[in-house]
């Protein structure tokens, strides 16, 4: 993008934020929560800003990003940090796993929705009695039928919303060799066993939640990545949360020429 079109493009957005922020929004002090209000406010914004792209500004457009260049994307990001916001989350750590392991039809489903601010996503692979040892997973999805019926509680769920779907690491095969147990799902939280409470207070201040299920429905095509290969995800996942890609250049190579095969662009 040139110069003068950045110009255009702060412009556009500078003006966009002025009509689509009120000037009286007030954010709550420093380790506080949330209100129900700012929350349901939060929500509608999101929805707004990812139909506009900015949400995830450099992400493609058939994944319900801006498609931007990355000095465009640049701009959009530091206008929405000049603005007094509250946190509008995208949480990386289920979002490039999904990418990397997802199938296309996955990712159309489940990436669009998110990076358009319609629905929130948020991963979930600690347990609160599960220790430091993160291959030793104690939720357990059982096979029933064309689904699993998944049981066990995930501890940890960061950020002031509840998360419309949960990407969590599960155990699918209890008897079978470790590391090759695991395997990756999308739940719906909305689902007969899902129930949340309040957790313990981070060093923020705020509130973290746990999630309790039992004998919760996850239909098959909510696998990603395939059944046994939850550890591999995982490690993406933990890539990502220390500040890395969480996939070689030669994993995005690879990742984007199959976009591009099936997407055409």
């Amino acid at each position: 993008m040139a110069t003068d079109n950045l110009d255009v493009l702060r412009i556009q957005v500078r003006a966009w934020l002025d009509s689509n922020i009120p000037p009286d929004l007030k954010l709550p002090p420093r380790g506080t929560d949330m209100s129900e209000d700012l929350i349901d406010w939060t929500l509608f914004f999101r929805r707004k800003l990812g139909g506009q792209g900015w949400l995830a500004p450099d992400w493609p457009t058939h994944f319900g990003g801006g498609g931007y260049s990355s000095e465009a994307a640049q701009l959009v990001r530091e206008e929405l940090r000049r603005r007094p916001l509250p946190p509008l989350p995208l949480d990386n750590m289920w979002l490039t796993p999904m990418r990397a392991f997802g199938t296309e039809d996955q990712k159309a489903r489940w990436l669009s929705r998110t990076l358009r601010g319609e629905i929130t996503v948020t991963h979930a692979i600690s347990e609160p009695r599960g220790g430091s040892d993160l291959a030793g997973q104690q939720t357990i999805a059982t096979k029933d039928g064309d689904g699993y019926l998944v049981t066990g509680e995930k501890g940890y769920i960061h950020g002031p919303f509840v998360p419309d779907f949960l990407f969590l690491l599960v155990n699918t095969d209890p008897d079978g060799p470790k590391y090759e147990n695991l395997s990756t799902v999308i739940m719906d939280v909305d689902t007969d066993g899902v129930t949340f409470k309040k957790g313990s207070r981070t060093i923020m201040g705020t509130t973290d939640s746990n999630v309790i299920m039992d004998k919760v429905w996850v239909p098959a095509d909510r696998i990603v990545g395939g059944e046994g290969n939850g550890w591999a995800v995982a490690q993406c996942m933990i890539d990502v949360e220390r500040g890395g890609p969480g996939v070689t250049a030669d994993q995005r190579e690879e990742i984007e020429r199959r976009e591009r095969e099936h997407w055409g662009s």
